[in-house]
């Protein structure tokens, strides 16, 4: 063979490599880039592989391979081009569709003869050869050749100028193309025989396959894939056939006559073991050495995966992030910065350390973050520094990069709008990133923005669910999670509530409309919010309520901040500095653990109570609820706000209401005295402010008042009442709050009166409240009501002794009565405080 055609192994070692590189890359991802490499490599292919069966005359002819060859020959300048066009991105479509215009009809012309005719074969110094009779004609391919190269010069000229291409990655192709044409102008020399050109074209595939390497389109494991693998055990098989087939045929000659006729087939057999041990023998080899970083890779992605999918937390995500970049690449830093509330920069969120710098933020008109906007890919710092973009950049913000060591950067993404960016420093070891680190990074960023899109959705409902709609300040459910929560921090420390409750703003509604009242209510928001700041916690308790827990704070600060808020509220009173408007003015109360509450719900509960004591007392003003009976007088000259309240405005209103029941039922009368008595008199032993006992004393004047509604025969009856009679009697509790509610100077006494016949263990009625649930004075009702109903003659029973009582009530002590206020009345009876009341009336038959 080699005495017929000179040098025939280089276009069967370039075909080889082409079909090589055309394996690998069929499995590549596929983009415009790879596809036009892929057309490139098969034109070159059919243009060796053509030449190579013309001079072997392989079947059907050497004229059917002269005209593949030259075709593709033609075709290469072209597609050449069509590469570079790609490489640097140009979107010039009219040179595209002229130069693809003009190749086509060039190759048409090529085919009918017109440029060169076809060869002639002789025979010189014992070699055949091909003899080529040129004309003028074929100046026109070859003007139509340089033309389309210097098209190709001149796109990527142009694509470094306004793609900001660089040059960094062309040089490959700038060396490969000299090689071209120096090879194809080497083989046209006078009486050469060495396939200068078909070495340059396999030089110049080469190079622009390392191009699309260094521009990190595919990975190097791709030429270690199974059609690879197999290709190259064919072609190392097929050469050690061609040194070994003559020594095997004398073998089987020699020592195994009796597969003699059968030669052939044994060393076909022979061969074929021989491929398939060096395919599986190279396939182990290869997998090690390619292979092992990408399995520890995917491994790591999957794990990742796995553990971003059970997080809705952006601090735990971001810090998977770092996790997994570190472990996965081997980079000195990461810094994970997402966007900020404001959606102007980009902070740093998490680091690779703690003791990395954080401070620092990417403005949203930072060229990084406009090119990372813009593109769906890495950002490689040593290639974007040779970019107008990087020259564009503030002195600033390149000593920024330089300063953290930032080698690459990538987007975070959320339907296409830019949410976050991770930021890379060099690797370890040096080395550049290359198409498996690129690769790995932005499966990391892909599933990271996943994640993270989740953890807003999920952020920004839970801040939807505890947010009021109108004013931006935690809603009521919200607030109350949010004071347990400062409760439990602070249990050995001070905790201070605010209720802020606007007044007569119903009349401010229809006033000036609802939509300016909801302005109004915004702007006491903010005040409150802007003052209280991050010393405290607000909220919206109510429709025109606002609360503010306010952590380790005393009850002078609490008040200096009630103070502040009011006298900013007050100054507010015009809309858009227009006209005036009502002043708004609030009625304020406060509470303090240790102080005046010992846990949640007495700190609210006595805060609610001092803001009706505000209320009462003339409004606008602030009252602090002591047990203490604290006044405040060393507040800066505010004690005037702090005046107890005189109730003697609705006492007729009281007895009226007495008289009524005591018209129908002369025991309820007496009774509601004596529970009133009783109950204070706990109250009083326990410290409760002076206005909290008034109100009890009320609500114990009140608390049976809905027994009116109940028919005499259940209230006089002389024996046991059955269950149906029972559930009557019940009713009266509700009965008793459809009577106080219509009087609004004495609605503030429902919590207690519909609370009296709860139960310390939950089993009480009518809402079945527990424990602490139950308000103070309630409690105190409960132990009142069921002593001066054990010490009464009752229609049904005989009065009972004191003692008796007073062992009914320790029994009691946990499960009917709250057990530290049980034990307190147990001991005011022992002590005398507190006396047995006789009835003043006769008790009916």
């Amino acid at each position: 063979m080699n005495d017929t055609i000179p040098y025939v192994w280089i276009p069967i070692i370039a075909v080889s490599m082409y079909m090589f590189l055309l394996i690998a890359l069929l499995s590549a991802k596929k983009n415009k880039l790879i596809r036009s490499f892929v057309l490139l490599l098969v034109c070159f292919a059919l243009w060796i592989g053509g030449s190579m069966f013309m001079r072997l005359f392989v079947a059907p002819g050497y004229r059917f391979w002269y005209e593949v060859s030259l075709l593709a020959l033609f075709a290469a300048p072209f597609l050449v081009f069509n590469f570079m066009y790609n490489f640097v991105e140009s979107k010039d479509r009219f040179m595209w569709f002229t130069l693809c215009s003009g190749t086509i009809l060039m190759l048409v012309f090529t085919h009918f003869e017109f440029f060169l005719d076809v060869p002639i074969l002789v025979e010189k110094d014992g070699n055949k050869i091909f003899e080529y009779t040129m004309t003028w004609r074929i100046a026109v391919p070859t003007l139509l050749i340089i033309f389309i190269l210097f098209c190709g010069v001149m796109t990527v000229i142009n694509g470094i100028k306004k793609n900001d291409i660089t040059i960094s990655s062309l040089i490959p192709i700038i060396w490969g193309l000299p090689l071209l044409v120096v090879g194809n102008l080497l083989s046209i020399i006078k009486n050469n025989y060495f396939p200068w050109d078909t070495l340059s074209g396999a030089a110049f595939a080469l190079c622009m396959f390392y191009s699309l390497y260094r521009k990190r389109l595919f990975r190097m494991t791709l030429l270690v894939s199974r059609g690879v693998v197999l290709l190259m055990a064919m072609v190392l098989g097929s050469a050690l056939s061609a040194y070994l087939i003559r020594p095997m045929e004398k073998f089987v000659s020699d020592y195994l006559p009796m597969f003699e006729n059968n030669k052939t087939l044994v060393i076909s057999i022979v061969f074929a073991v021989i491929i398939m041990v060096t395919y599986f023998g190279l396939h182990r080899i290869l997998n090690n050495l390619f292979l092992r970083d990408e399995q520890v890779q995917s491994q790591q992605l999957r794990d990742f995966s796995l553990l971003v999918s059970r997080s809705l937390n952006l601090s735990e995500i971001s810090e998977l992030m770092v996790g997994v970049i570190i472990n996965g690449i081997n980079v000195r830093k990461v810094y994970v910065c997402l966007e900020t509330a404001d959606r102007a920069s980009f902070a740093t969120t998490c680091s690779t350390t703690p003791l990395d710098i954080k401070s620092f933020m990417l403005s949203v008109d930072n060229p990084c973050v406009g090119w990372l906007r813009d593109h769906d890919k890495a950002l490689i710092l040593h290639d974007f520094k040779r970019s107008s973009v990087y020259k564009s950049m503030w002195d600033s913000e390149k000593k920024l990069l330089s300063d953290l060591g930032i080698a690459a950067m990538l987007s975070l993404k959320k339907d296409n709008e830019l949410i976050g960016i991770i930021m890379i420093s060099s690797k370890t070891k040096g080395t550049d990133y290359t198409y498996d680190d690129i690769s790995f990074l932005e499966s990391v960023s892909s599933i990271a923005s996943v994640a993270i899109k989740n953890a807003k959705l999920y952020e920004q409902a839970l801040k939807d669910a505890c947010t009021d709609y109108l004013t931006g300040l935690l809603n009521r459910r919200c607030f109350m999670e949010k004071l347990n929560e400062k409760y439990e921090e602070c249990k050995n420390s001070l905790l201070s509530l605010i209720f802020l409750n606007l007044d007569d703003f119903k009349l401010y509604n229809q006033l000036y409309g609802s939509h300016e009242g909801d302005l109004a209510l915004v702007r006491v928001a903010e005040i409150i919010s802007s003052t209280v700041g991050a010393s405290g916690i607000s909220g919206r308790y109510g429709g025109k309520e606002f609360a503010v827990c306010l952590p380790n704070a005393d009850t002078h600060r609490a008040y200096s901040i009630a103070e502040q808020i009011r006298a900013q509220i007050s100054a507010t009173d015009s809309a858009d500095g227009s006209a005036r408007l009502k002043t708004l003015t609030f009625s304020c109360g406060i509470c303090t653990i240790p102080f005046s509450a010992s846990n949640v719900d007495e700190l609210i509960q006595y805060t609610d109570m001092a803001v009706y004591n505000a209320k009462r007392t003339g409004k606008d003003k602030t009252v602090v609820y002591s047990r203490q009976e604290l006044t405040l007088s060393d507040v800066k000259g505010k004690e005037n706000r702090l005046v107890t309240g005189n109730y003697d405005d609705f006492a007729p209103t009281i007895y009226a209401l007495t008289a009524a029941i005591d018209a129908k039922d002369h025991y309820t009368f007496n009774h509601s005295q004596n529970v009133a008595y009783y109950a204070t008199a706990l109250a009083r032993a326990i410290n409760l402010d002076p206005e909290h006992i008034q109100l009890i004393n009320e609500a114990a004047l009140l608390h049976d008042i809905g027994k009116i509604a109940i028919p005499e025969h259940i209230l006089s009856k002389p024996g046991m009442l059955n269950n149906e009679e029972y559930e009557i009697m019940k009713t009266h509790v509700e009965h008793s709050i459809a009577i106080v509610r219509h009087l609004p100077s004495l609605d503030y006494v429902i919590p207690v009166v519909i609370g009296h016949h709860e139960r310390w263990d939950g089993t009480g009625y009518p809402r079945k409240l527990k424990g602490k649930e139950i308000p103070v004075g309630a409690r105190c009702l409960a132990i009142a009501d069921a002593f001066d109903a054990m010490t009464s003659i009752r229609s049904y029973k005989k009065e009972y002794t004191l003692e008796y009582a007073s062992q009914q009530i320790c029994a009691g002590a946990g499960k009917q009565f709250d057990p530290e206020l049980a034990m307190e009345f147990v001991k005011l009876l022992d002590d005398g405080v507190i006396k047995i009341q006789k009835a003043r009336h006769s008790v009916s038959a």
